[in-house]
């Protein structure tokens, strides 16, 4: 069994977010966002949940909503264009900010695409968004 069916296995596998500096995240948007709440540092927090497709396949991108809005700046371009996004500060830093950008390179939009066509279902979202509101304390 690869890490990732163990990862999946154990939970925790439906669902990322961008935590260091310099990390980068590459995907195709699937579905719409959803809002989730979480606790960070005791404090009651909304998050975006957004169904995104990367190399390895399914996950729901948890973000905040400042991303958020700055991915949805892009939505005419979500059906033909993969995004990358950046993250610009280091861990914990709530000041961190992101990078957004519209990849022009069909053949990253198209691999993912494939990925899509392949491995996702719509009803894996549910199922990621049930799984990180138990992570992030809702």
């Amino acid at each position: 069994m690869s890490w990732k069916e163990k990862m999946k296995e154990f939970g925790g596998g439906n669902f990322c977010f961008l935590s260091s500096d310099g990390e980068v995240l590459t995907f195709i948007v699937v579905g719409e966002p959803v809002l989730l709440h979480s606790k960070y540092k005791g404090q009651e927090q909304q998050r975006i949940g957004c169904p995104v497709v990367t190399e390895e396949g399914y996950n729901l991108f948890i973000c905040g909503k400042r991303l958020a809005r700055k991915l949805s700046k892009h939505e005419a371009v979500f059906s033909n264009s993969a995004l990358m996004v950046i993250r610009r500060g280091v861990e914990g830093d709530v000041n961190a900010r992101y990078e957004v950008r519209v990849l022009s390179d069909v053949e990253t939009y198209n691999r993912l695409k494939a990925i899509a066509d392949k491995d996702f279902n719509p009803k894996m979202i549910a199922e990621s968004v049930e799984e990180a509101s138990g992570v992030l304390g809702e």
